[in-house]
């Protein structure tokens, strides 16, 4: 009943234009326009842009040759899950391997530390003291800011050595003992701002007297100092810091201690590797790269570790590097000298990382591969079918050819090409052309050209028919008074249905943003029973993410539309992120443009923090606030967040589902999907 208002105004209006149409655009010559789509007239479906095809097809064509990584290796680019490879850590777990959540491999270890205390607040809820050997010496303790490695703060420390073999420094004491349980290092930065010579004793002790200490001659500034926490100290029931300094009778100096952190230094050297095993079923000869392996790879620098990685195949190591190369690169290798490869079979690839644990900081390294092609030059390995996306009236049909490329860009003769289309028909295949058949409701599909496990698809918008132009008559000029007043009358009822449609419009209850895994980035709502709905938010996630994913594996862009119980969701993809908006009433373009904007804005705005976001939204500070202002305005424009948003302000967080493991029982009853604009 909510759309009537709506449905009589547009009816009012296309009373109006047919009436109003026929003076305007009637031919001068009094010749009749052919209906759109037939082969004497070009259709009118756009007003700029490429010719219409015969037959009312728009067509856009851009034929771009890549590098596709399904010749010889299944899954190269590590989407698939589990997927055909295996992932195989090292033997004490110290080098691991793992897929990425971004879906590349990855290789490399990386020592937890824990921050014991940072000194940005040295007289905060666990204060640091100062303590003398005796009461010649001083030691006056302050909390620095403009001088500091790490956070916001340090703790400064003023001493005076009376005499020799007498120290002053600084004391922290909880009230409870602290539990270093898996850590076996202490690391303390301190920087000496003044000449002369200090000594630094930083020195731990447990709740049974047990202790671990160190003794260093510092030197002027910053400066990283470990100590071993060993036995007899039981680093579980830890009870006392001290940081003390010594030197010669009458020395006084200033010293700043900063960032004390723990981690674990055990020595380690191991390999994690990932591998699969492919079958390669056409010969090669030894002639230059009649075999080649090409991945992506990327590296962190080593830190306190010496660093292997290599490729090998079979027994074979193909390509090794030590130390590895920071930074992201492309590797090619070319395998036509390996004997063993130039026949059939099947072989094993692996990718392996070794590291072996030196110096006395935290070691970590990590490397990540990505694009594994390993590929016979000449053989198919991209089917780009033309055009790649069309728009095709209703009843109507399109040609569309393909043609095979191999991952150098040199053209390959496809064979056996099997044709398909998910909307629509395909009624005939002439070689490597085929013949599409629109159906008789508008929508949108895929067609689609596959030979063995290369496919190729193009886009197909079916688009509704265009009205036929009446011829001219002498008629028009007498009936110009009268359908004047009518036109005037249809146009006037029409904006007042108009204004009365806009109080039932769809209205934004709730508003997802999800990134690409399914993990919730932010949510706003405008229901006034949302508290406590923890339960109703999973599920409506739940639903929304199982949706997307049956939807938009086509990677189809273009607004869709299911219900949930008596709900309407209107969800929209970007490159990293969904937006879902559920609400009640009929949904209008303006809303599939507002969605669209808004993703836009958020691509250009965090698209390559979402692209690495690793959960936590402090990593995308703003990001709340432009959900909020979409959601309160119902309507959004590309760069609505700039003209809008509050200088130096930032909204408070909502609170968002704990996650998808909702008992609530959701209904989806998938809708038509919205013809884009």
């Amino acid at each position: 009943m909510k759309a009537q208002p709506y449905r009589a105004a547009v009816l009012f209006l296309i009373l109006a234009a047919v009436a109003f149409v026929p003076f305007i655009l009637a031919p001068v010559n009094g010749s009749v326009s052919g209906t759109a789509g037939s082969a004497d007239h070009p259709n009118g479906l756009v007003s700029a842009g490429p010719r219409p095809l015969s037959g009312g097809v728009v067509v856009s064509s851009d034929p771009r040759v890549v590098r596709n990584a399904t010749n010889l290796i299944g899954d190269g680019t590590f989407d698939a899950i589990p997927g055909p490879w295996i992932y195989t850590s090292g033997t004490t777990g110290a080098v691991t391997a793992s897929r990425d959540p971004t879906a590349r491999a990855r290789l490399g270890h990386t020592t937890p530390v824990l921050r014991f205390d940072s000194m940005d607040d040295v007289f905060g809820a666990t204060p640091w003291t100062a303590a003398v050997s005796n009461q010649q010496s001083s030691s006056n303790l302050s909390q620095e800011t403009a001088i500091r490695t790490e956070g916001n703060g340090s703790l400064k420390d003023d001493v005076m050595i009376a005499q020799s073999n007498q120290w002053a420094g600084a004391i922290r004491d909880d009230p409870l003992p602290w539990n270093w349980s898996g850590y076996d290092r202490l690391a303390i930065r301190m920087d000496k701002a003044t000449p002369g010579t200090l000594w630094a004793w930083v020195y731990v002790q447990d709740e049974a007297g047990g202790n671990a200490w160190g003794l260093f001659s510092l030197v002027t500034g910053w400066y990283r100092y470990p100590v071993d926490l060993n036995t007899p100290l039981d680093v579980s029931k830890v009870t006392y810091v001290e940081v003390a300094f010594a030197g010669a009778a009458g020395t006084a100096g200033t010293v700043y201690i900063d960032d004390i952190v723990l981690f674990n230094s055990t020595a380690f050297a191991e390999s994690a590797r990932v591998a699969q095993t492919f079958t390669k079923s056409t010969p090669t000869g030894a002639s230059p790269n009649s075999l080649r392996l090409v991945f992506d790879l990327e590296a962190t620098s080593s830190s306190s570790v010496v660093a292997n990685l290599e490729v090998t195949i079979g027994n074979t190591v193909e390509w090794s590097e030590t130390p590895v190369a920071q930074g992201t690169r492309t590797v090619e290798v070319d395998l036509s000298g390996d004997t063993a490869l130039q026949a059939t079979g099947s072989f094993t690839l692996a990718v392996s990382l070794r590291l072996n644990r030196t110096g006395w900081e935290e070691p970590s390294m990590t490397a990540w591969i990505d694009n594994v092609t390993l590929v016979i030059p000449g053989t198919l390995a991209r089917i780009a079918v033309t055009p790649t996306t069309a728009s095709v009236l209703v009843g109507q049909t399109a040609t569309f050819t393909a043609g095979g490329w191999d991952t150098d860009g040199n053209p390959v003769p496809l064979t056996v090409t099997n044709w398909s289309s998910t909307i629509g028909q395909i009624v005939a295949v002439n070689g490597t052309a085929a013949r599409f058949e629109a159906p008789t409701q508008p929508g949108t599909g895929v067609v689609s050209a596959t030979q063995g496990i290369i496919r190729g698809s193009a886009n197909v918008t079916v688009e509704p028919p265009i009205a036929v132009v009446p011829p001219t008559s002498p008629w028009d000029t007498m009936l110009w008074p009268v359908f004047a007043m009518l036109v005037s009358a249809l146009g006037a009822a029409g904006f007042v249905a108009i204004r009365r449609s806009a109080n039932h419009a769809f209205r934004i209850e709730d508003l997802f943003l999800i990134n690409r895994e399914g993990l919730l980035i932010a949510h706003t709502t405008s229901r006034r029973d949302s508290h406590g709905d923890e339960d109703i938010l999973a599920g409506m996630l739940t639903a929304i993410m199982s949706f997307a994913q049956d939807v938009f594996q086509e990677e189809i862009g273009g607004l869709r539309q299911f219900e949930i119980g008596n709900k309407t969701v209107a969800l929209e993809p970007s490159e990293h992120v969904y937006v879902a908006a559920i609400g009640s009433g009929p949904i209008r373009n303006r809303l599939s443009t507002s969605l669209r904007d808004f993703l836009v804005d958020i691509e250009e705005r965090y698209g390559d923090r979402l692209q690495w976001w690793s959960g936590m939204n402090e990593d995308l500070l703003g990001i709340d606030a432009m959900v909020q202002l979409f959601a309160r305005r119902e309507r959004y424009r590309c760069g609505d967040w700039k003209r809008h948003a509050a200088p130096g302000t930032e909204p408070k967080a909502v609170a968002t589902p704990e996650g998808p493991g909702s008992a609530i029982h959701i209904v989806i009853v998938p809708k038509e999907p919205m013809r884009p604009l």
